[in-house]
């Protein structure tokens, strides 16, 4: 009878054990699903990009170079370098993803934390807001930044930048028009019209809405 009701708690801990699992999973795609629909125009991809660079400590054209190659979106890609860090190399990933298996089957592979893959998803989407923010104060910062990186957004586009829903692409429009709204109202004054236009335009499709970002692999990127 004892070894019944010990067997019975060790089958619930373990119950317990894959639900909460489950859950961190569930927590962290949304997160990095939110990554990726911040990415769906040229503005928003300019900003997780520099945001994704400076939080893994790499090169924005070597990030480019990653999603063009295996055809991944920012919140694939930012999972794929947390996999790296912890042990995984980056060619058996791409592998993976050539041979169609889910960025989240192969984490799952890794036994990845999800937990803290989670918090480290909120924190860049964190910094994401922060820099959108600062990119309508003072958009030329960011484009003098692109220039030093070799960085050309409509270069950055790869069709997995679509793999979010319309909810969440609206969302992102909401946060986008936010930052926009809250970076007028603190400098008191219109922004400058690139931004200004930039805020207007329709998000969605990278592909289609960013002129020269149909992923031709033979394109290079500007010297």
């Amino acid at each position: 009878m004892k070894r019944f009701a010990f067997l019975s708690v060790a089958l619930l801990a373990l119950a317990v054990s894959v639900f909460a699992s489950g859950g961190d999973q569930q927590k962290a795609e949304k997160q990095l699903r939110k990554v990726t629909a911040m990415a769906t125009d040229g503005t928003g991809r300019r900003v997780v990009s520099i945001t994704v660079a400076d939080m893994l400590g790499a090169k924005r054209p070597d990030l480019v170079n990653e999603r063009r190659t295996m055809g991944i979106n920012y919140g694939d890609l930012f999972l794929a370098h947390t996999l790296v860090k912890n042990g995984a190399k980056m060619e058996d990933i791409a592998a993976q993803v050539k041979a169609k298996k889910s960025m989240a089957d192969i984490a799952n592979d890794q036994h990845a934390d999800w937990k803290q893959i989670a918090v480290d998803a909120k924190k860049l989407n964190s910094k994401v807001e922060d820099n959108l923010y600062k990119h309508f104060v003072n958009g030329k910062a960011d484009l003098a930044r692109d220039q030093a990186d070799k960085y050309d957004p409509t270069f950055d586009g790869v069709t997995a930048d679509n793999d979010v829903s319309k909810e969440e692409i609206a969302e992102a429009g909401d946060t986008y028009q936010k930052w926009h709204d809250q970076a007028a109202k603190n400098v008191g004054a219109t922004l400058d019209m690139s931004t200004e236009k930039a805020a207007q335009d329709m998000r969605g499709d990278p592909i289609g809405n960013s002129p020269g970002s149909h992923a031709d692999a033979s394109k290079a990127p500007p010297n």
